[in-house]
């Protein structure tokens, strides 16, 4: 790609989560690998963004305390010690799951906007606010100043009902919003994301009356996971390699709430996508190469914009050896190719300089 003509800001981040559907160890699973990407963001002088599945640790505190709940809480006090943010990510199936012998059982009410009608605390505004407080609590152990001041959705889900899920987001202090990839669009048998229509703008404010397209002069800034179409043609190659390399690929321990979920025509029309590729380490099939397209289509499409503001979104549960040196090579091919236009940093930063 030619020579940058914007300030480019990337944020690395990570939803750390379980396996929605069920895992066999909660280290492999999730300790381990967010270990090996501390390490590694450590190594290469970068910080990183932890999305945290907080409602997980809510359930889990009342489910397994000993063994997941304690390591949790000191492996996010030690990202926020080590220089790193943490910040909110709700899958709020956790609010009616189930324990039953030794594995749980993943309620079908996916996204947030399921409980537009349970009663508090179990509501929009009632579920939004427990896992800030928790997190802000746990948070604050490690560092008194800490803020949670950005959003993920659990499954990107910000539908359906999704004024009264910005709203209540903005009413409890968050400010950067971060679950838009331009073009994504999926569909199971629990959740549905379409975000095939945003704005031309790399970072736009959507009001808090939404929709998620509009702009408005106050709201929460959106910082999209940078992204670049992905269609039946481009797909194929894809397939082949996901073939071709499976011996990279990292088996967690884990298995996804979706496939249970989701009927075999859905399914078959995943080979005929019109969405979009994220920009993220978690897949076997990629290299840097890939990564780099992804990114550099980001930024040609915002090439009027004088600055762009784009995530890498991955997950712990994805990120085996391969991973994590795809990670490492793409870091270094960026800081090498473009120095100081790009700028690797936080949420936090980001809410410090522009917010």
């Amino acid at each position: 790609m030619d020579k940058l003509s914007q300030k480019v800001y990337i944020l690395i981040s990570f939803d750390h989560e379980l396996s929605l559907g069920g895992a066999r160890s909660y280290s492999k699973n999730m300790f381990d690998p967010s270990e090996e990407i501390l390490h590694l963001a450590n190594e290469l002088q970068v910080p990183i963004t932890f999305f945290t599945d907080i409602l997980c640790a809510l359930k889990f505190r009342e489910w397994d305390y000993a063994n997941f709940y304690e390591p949790y809480c000191k492996q996010i006090e030690k990202t926020v010690r080590l220089g790193h943010d943490v910040q909110l990510h709700l899958h709020p199936h956790w609010i009616e799951s189930e324990m039953e012998d030794g594995q749980f059982v993943p309620s079908k009410k996916f996204g947030l906007g399921d409980f537009l009608n349970d009663n508090p605390p179990n509501n929009i505004p009632g579920i939004v606010g427990k896992g800030i407080n928790l997190l802000t609590d746990i948070c604050r152990s490690a560092d008194s100043n800490y803020k949670c001041i950005a959003y993920r959705a659990g499954g990107y889900n910000l539908y359906p009902h999704t004024q009264e899920i910005l709203r209540s987001l903005y009413e409890h202090g968050i400010r950067i919003e971060s679950s838009i990839a331009k073009g994504f669009y999926f569909s199971s048998g629990v959740s549905k994301v379409n975000f095939r229509n945003m704005p031309d703008q790399a970072n736009w404010t959507i009001p808090i009356e939404g929709p998620l397209d509009a702009i408005g002069a106050t709201g929460l800034l959106e910082v999209p996971i940078a992204s670049r179409p992905r269609n039946t043609l481009n797909n194929i190659p894809f397939l082949i390699k996901r073939v071709l390399h499976r011996k990279r690929s990292f088996d967690s321990g884990g298995w996804g709430i979706h496939n249970s979920n989701t009927g075999k025509l859905e399914k078959l029309s995943r080979l005929f996508p019109n969405s979009a590729w994220m920009l993220g380490f978690d897949d076997f099939a990629n290299n840097v190469s890939d990564l780099k397209k992804i990114l550099y289509h980001h930024l040609r499409i915002h090439q009027r914009d004088d600055i762009v503001i784009a995530s890498i979104i991955s997950h712990p549960k994805s990120m085996g050896p391969y991973n994590l040196l795809l990670m490492k090579e793409f870091v270094e091919n960026i800081k090498d190719e473009y120095g100081g236009q790009v700028e690797f940093c936080t949420y936090r930063n980001i809410y410090d300089k522009f917010i």
